[in-house]
């Protein structure tokens, strides 16, 4: 997986043409602040400005329902005047767990096998202390990544054309036309280094919109999607809070659902024989679905959750702390 993007000068870099849209990453630092650290280091912030002012970008799709789709996968939930968008951390939660599943479960299947077959003296049931620690460390970067805090999401509230952030203790209240978000090129990103591209959507919570004195004195980055080998994720998130924030709830499809988004095994829609069907295997659906899913499971079962200030309710009107 070649990188994409193509480098016109130190300031400038036009990344590869995706559903129709190639961004231009001009260097941002001089209004980030210091102390933010890339893949370039303290000097250059590779970005697309989409925000402010709200930028439209034109995206090539079949139809509206594919766009929907598309953009609803980060969505936590909708309410008719506001919606909630799940932060990276919350919904891209899979790294440790895929790196046990396709690096570790190898190892230990390797040296298990090695053990057995080329020595007569260990029986197929005995574990050895290696692979004991293999299936410990396994089972440890999962439950690691599974039981992290799950954030609260963002709050994209279009009637009262704010946007509410709860991040590390600090609460931001940001006007809509103030709110700065950026697509930036993310050279350093972990999965894949240097041999894709990588693009982070990120919303910039600086000091001053901060409402509990609880920031620091720099502007701090909150990352809301990465995507890897192409930027056409970012965008999507992007697109669908912009025409939401814009046009309001009859801008995009199921924007007053009122439930929290989880993955499912069947739809409500479903005739109930299927359902039933669908039933009797549950239970080991959700035995595999931290492997399956790492995200959804932390969104359903784990307890460990931020949730929303009281300033926070009564700006919206409601009491909502899904995730």
């Amino acid at each position: 997986m070649p990188n994409k993007i193509n480098k016109v000068s130190d300031d400038l870099w036009i990344g590869a043409k995706h559903y129709g849209y190639a961004p231009k990453f001009k260097n941002t630092i001089s209004r980030r602040g210091s102390g933010f650290s890339t893949g370039f280091g303290t000097s250059h912030i590779m970005e697309d400005v989409l925000s402010p002012p709200p930028k439209e970008v034109h995206l090539d799709w079949d139809g509206t329902d594919t766009f929907y789709n598309a953009g609803y996968a980060f969505v936590s939930s909708t309410h008719g005047d506001f919606i909630d968008m799940r932060v990276n951390s919350t919904h891209n939660r899979q790294t440790l767990t895929r790196f046990s599943q396709f690096i570790m479960l190898p190892i230990f299947l390797l040296t298990y096998l090695t053990l057995r077959l080329a020595r007569d003296d260990t029986p197929w049931l005995y574990l050895h202390p290696v692979e004991i620690g293999v299936v410990i460390f396994l089972l440890l970067l999962c439950f690691i990544e599974i039981c992290r805090p799950v954030q609260t999401p963002v709050r994209f509230h279009h009637k009262n054309q704010e946007v509410y952030v709860y991040h590390k203790n600090a609460l931001y209240r940001i006007p809509w036309k103030k709110c700065e978000i950026a697509t930036m090129f993310a050279p350093h990103h972990v999965g894949y280094g240097a041999f894709s591209d990588a693009y982070n959507l990120n919303l910039w919570l600086y000091p001053k919109h901060c409402v509990n004195n609880n920031a620091g004195d720099q502007p701090v980055v909150l990352n809301l999607v990465t995507s890897v080998n192409g930027h056409a994720d970012t965008y999507l998130y992007w697109e669908y809070v912009r025409r939401f924030m814009t046009d309001g709830k009859n801008a995009i499809e199921g924007s007053d659902e009122k439930k929290p988004f989880l993955y499912r095994l069947t739809p409500k829609s479903t005739k109930f024989k299927d359902r039933a069907i669908t039933g009797l295997f549950a239970t080991f659906f959700f035995v595999l679905l931290p492997f399956i899913s790492p995200s959804q499971f932390a969104i359903r079962f784990n307890p460990i959750k931020s949730h929303w200030p009281e300033e926070v309710h009564k700006w919206t009107g409601k009491t909502v702390n899904w995730h």
